[in-house]
């Protein structure tokens, strides 16, 4: 059985919160607005995305792999492609290790949480429990970069998510197709369940809730952990 992460805000250092979600569920909006709130609230913050596609060798890697160089994302081993993303964070982790040193709050759009979501997609349910313990293994004890204090999943059903990401504009990648996106949603809620993250539901009968509403519910899962100041 899998075994549930303590994710809990430590008092000595600075704190890693984590966003995440399937593709289209607001991700980058959120996390822009937990740091403009932190910021109003006086704390010392930085934030960062993954994949970082231009600044980070492997998030080059990422980008062809997104774009079918090495065939279909979907077919690819989720093995393989999970290598490809680990290296990215860990070429951001020293930078991101200097600013939990200093003390401060830490807000990522994506991290190891977004391997677990997209490549277990690609898995059977039996082949799950040992694909975490590889990963983290990977992730934590070979490339040793920090772990996660807070892990926030935006839940959007696929359906809704991929009709954003169409009506954008922006084009679909490797992990854009709605089979994918359903499969991987599936995953969270595995992932939620047994992994201790929080889930914040982004629906509600049927109906996405408003950018504002969504706001207000990260906001209170990050407070009540936030250390006094």
């Amino acid at each position: 059985m899998l075994q549930a992460t303590s994710y809990k805000l430590q008092a000595s250092q600075g704190k890693l919160i984590v966003l995440d979600g399937i593709d289209g569920s607001g991700k980058a909006t959120q996390t822009k607005l937990l740091v403009e709130k932190l910021k109003a609230e006086g704390f010392s913050v930085e934030t960062m995305d993954f994949p970082q596609y231009e600044n980070n060798f492997f998030g080059q890697m990422v980008r062809r792999y997104l774009n079918g160089e090495f065939g279909p994302a979907t077919a690819v081993s989720p093995y393989l492609a999970s290598v490809l993303y680990a290296g990215d964070r860990f070429e951001s982790s020293e930078i991101i290790k200097q600013w939990l040193a200093e003390g401060k709050i830490v807000v990522l759009d994506r991290y190891y949480t977004s391997n677990l979501i997209h490549q277990s997609a690609k898995l059977a349910p039996s082949e799950l429990e040992a694909f975490i313990a590889w990963d983290e293994k990977m992730e934590f004890e070979i490339f040793k970069i920090p772990r996660p204090d807070l892990v926030i999943y935006l839940h959007l059903k696929a359906e809704i998510a991929h009709d954003w990401i169409t009506k954008r504009g922006n084009g679909h990648d490797g992990h854009d197709t709605l089979e994918h996106m359903e499969i991987a949603e599936k995953q969270c809620l595995k992932l939620v369940k047994n992994l201790g993250w929080e889930k914040i539901e982004c629906f509600a009968k049927g109906n996405p809730l408003t950018i504002p509403e969504i706001a207000e519910s990260v906001w209170q899962k990050v407070e009540s952990r936030l250390p006094k100041k």
